[in-house]
């Protein structure tokens, strides 16, 4: 597959463009507004740079990954399905349900494929732990929780960062950075979707968070997925207790595969080295190619962004939020 990049942030820069070329995909196409460095990036990875997007977006590229800021998800996705690309679109997948909502029937109408970077899925501890589940190892699922917390993020003073201290750019906090990602690893270990969402924020009335929990509720069960700012040496695990036993997912939660699985207070396995989003990028080929894949569809992102909008109504109003 060759692979058009859209924005050369952090994320795209260290996680996603390495892992593209080493599932041994190529990289066609660069779309950046900083022109010094996307033709540096252009450069190292046998790339043509494009400083505009509906130029780039007519080459010959088969699939885009967006990585750009939340705000320019939803106009730069849309750009791309009706160019007649395919998407991997990195969370969080819009910044209104609306906008969500659109592309997902965009996709289908244009019978492209549209999927969201939810890397946590390519942990092999997530998806064992799915399966267990799934498999009635634990029983029935009682309670379910997890956590990505981290220490307080630096001040972004540079221009091109400022983004991230703006509501209206970034639509949140440590809910937007690390809470989605725990959000949908609730919901595909448990492979259910909630009917109901409650949530506390702090500060309070702020859209941009430092803490947040949401409550998944389901019929029989609540889901608790905690996401901070503020915490230095957090516990970024997931826990699974169940009528007939506990799954833990250890210190899984981040951008690298690490930690351990352990059930019953019996390690299992442990977990040292790799990136899931090798495994992120190779199913989401899998899924342009029509095999099977476990990436999020654009389904899937579609529901994180109602859940998210839910969960802030939520910590605004007091009250629990039907989805």
């Amino acid at each position: 597959m060759d692979f058009g990049i859209i924005g050369l942030g952090n994320h795209s820069m260290n996680r996603v463009i390495p892992a593209i070329r080493k599932a041994g995909f190529s990289i066609g196409s660069i779309y950046s507004s900083d022109e010094v460095k996307g033709r540096q990036v252009a450069e190292s990875n046998g790339s043509t740079y494009y400083h505009d997007l509906k130029s780039m977006l007519a080459s010959g590229v088969e699939a885009v990954y967006i990585g750009s800021p939340n705000f320019l998800h939803y106009p730069q996705a849309k750009m791309a399905l009706e160019a007649g690309k395919h998407v991997l679109l990195e969370k969080q997948m819009t910044l209104s349900v609306q906008d969500a909502s659109d592309l997902v029937s965009l996709s289908r109408s244009r019978g492209l494929k549209l999927a969201v970077g939810f890397h946590m899925r390519f942990h092999p501890a997530v998806e064992k732990a799915r399966n267990l589940v799934a498999s009635g190892a634990v029983g029935k699922p009682e309670i379910i929780s997890g956590m990505w917390g981290g220490p307080p993020s630096s001040p972004h003073t540079n221009e091109k960062q400022k983004w991230w201290t703006e509501d209206d750019k970034v639509g949140g906090g440590s809910i937007m950075g690390t809470g989605v990602h725990v959000i949908d690893s609730l919901i595909y270990v448990l492979g259910k979707k909630p009917e109901k969402v409650m949530s506390v924020k702090f500060p309070p009335g702020k859209v941009i968070d430092s803490t947040q929990q949401v409550g998944l509720v389901y019929p029989d069960m609540v889901a608790t997925a905690i996401s901070s700012r503020g915490t230095p040496s957090p516990d970024n695990s997931l826990y699974i207790f169940g009528t007939e036993g506990t799954l833990a997912c250890r210190d899984v939660f981040g951008v690298g595969i690490k930690g351990s699985l352990v059930r019953d207070g019996r390690v299992m396995e442990t977990y040292d080295g790799g990136s899931p989003y090798e495994g992120e990028v190779r199913s989401f080929a899998a899924l342009v190619n029509g095999e099977s894949s476990n990436i999020a569809r654009g389904e899937d992102g579609e529901n994180v962004v109602r859940i998210t909008a839910a969960a802030n109504q939520s910590a605004l109003s007091g009250l629990v939020v039907p989805l």
